[in-house]
């Protein structure tokens, strides 16, 4: 695991308490009950704090899986 997809995981777990480590990276809105739009703005805020990055808003609706999340903090 690479110290993004820690950090990342750690986020997604605070987030969703329900989510074992390794299920994070599994993690997407149409698969979890518990991801609403409350749900998203509290993971984009924690991701945002852990990562130093502005979240683009407009790019909201893409950031809808751990694995589109993980792509843009990479790409910041």
């Amino acid at each position: 695991m690479t110290e993004i997809d820690s950090r990342l995981t750690k986020c997604f777990t605070a987030v969703f308490p329900e989510l074992r480590g390794g299920d994070a990276t599994k993690a997407a809105l149409e698969s979890m009950a518990s991801w609403d739009s409350i749900a998203t703005a509290t993971l984009l805020s924690v991701v945002s704090e852990e990562f130093g990055v502005r979240i683009d808003y407009e790019i909201v609706d893409q950031l809808i899986s751990y694995a589109a999340i993980r792509e843009y903090v990479a790409a910041t």
